[in-house]
């Protein structure tokens, strides 16, 4: 296994580039084997970190173990991602799983869910929380911000459909759920607002000074980009361009950047997605 040289920002040194797993899941099962396979193809491209979809915390003890050691050897990072929200009765269980999964790989220590969706899925016309799931979902995020920091682990939840803002009073969004929570960090989609898909379409400008001014609780991102609020298959144009997401996160310190693309058929088809996303990072002097 030959490393290319190891991708790095233009302008920004200590940032680190990765992606998620999910881009893959498609057409690959969650084990050892296709994960390592994942990890060997990370060192190879120059990557520094991966992130590892596990949607329920279905990855044995033994399995985490063996992963993190082959991580460690390539010298890839990892970063633990379920998708399971809050406010699904079963998520507990889910998380303190996960939780115990994210300790066993170690060094950055982040853990990552989804901050919303059973409770919109049956509501099309929904915008944000009502007020008491609002309280509920508060007080869980508080909970397993706690157990998380007791453990030296990050509890960051990503935006999904919900509005970005709520009006504080019929309905409540990812902003009001980070101030009133405390220590819950932000893994920012930078599409998810924006899309045809989100119940509320946020201003793309208010949204960047919202990250500017509670930039210590950003703490990872999701580069996935769309046109006409549609998802694309590679990184392009976005509603907030990838250069001033950039050069925020590079202002504040804020180190994890994760390319996530739609998943595709096959192997070869994701490849070639993620080679013209570094590309076009590149044309654009993202990364050198």
């Amino acid at each position: 296994m030959v490393m290319k040289a190891s991708l790095s920002f233009t302008n920004y040194p200590n940032l680190k580039i990765g992606f998620s797993t999910q881009n893959f899941q498609k057409f690959m099962k969650l084990n050892v084997g296709n994960l390592s396979e994942l990890i060997d193809y990370a060192f190879s491209e120059g990557y520094q970190f991966i992130m590892i979809r596990d949607d329920y915390a279905e990855l044995s003890d033994s399995e985490c173990i063996a992963l993190a050691e082959y991580a460690k050897k390539c010298d890839i990072e990892v970063i633990y991602e379920i998708h399971k929200n809050p406010l699904d009765e079963s998520y507990m269980n889910v998380f303190e799983k996960a939780l115990r999964n994210t300790a066993l790989f170690g060094e950055p220590g982040i853990i990552r869910t989804i901050v919303s969706k059973l409770e919109f899925d049956n509501d099309p016309l929904k915008k944000g929380w009502t007020e008491s799931e609002f309280l509920r979902l508060t007080k869980i995020c508080d909970d397993c911000t706690a157990v998380a920091n007791k453990k030296n682990i990050k509890f960051v939840v990503e935006n999904f459909n919900e509005a970005f803002f709520g009006d504080g009073q019929s309905y409540f969004g990812l902003a009001d759920l980070i101030t009133n929570t405390q220590g819950t960090g932000i893994q920012f989609d930078i599409s998810n607002p924006f899309r045809n898909t989100s119940r509320e379409k946020a201003d793309p400008d208010r949204v960047e000074q919202y990250l500017n001014s509670n930039a210590k609780r950003w703490i990872t991102t999701h580069l996935k980009t769309i046109v006409d609020g549609e998802v694309q298959s590679v990184l392009t144009d976005n509603p907030i361009p990838i250069e001033r997401i950039i050069k925020l996160m590079g202002i504040h310190c804020i180190n994890w950047v994760a390319i996530e693309l739609p998943g595709e058929k096959d192997k070869d088809h994701c490849y070639n997605n993620h080679a013209t996303s570094i590309k076009y990072l590149k044309d654009i002097g993202i990364l050198k």
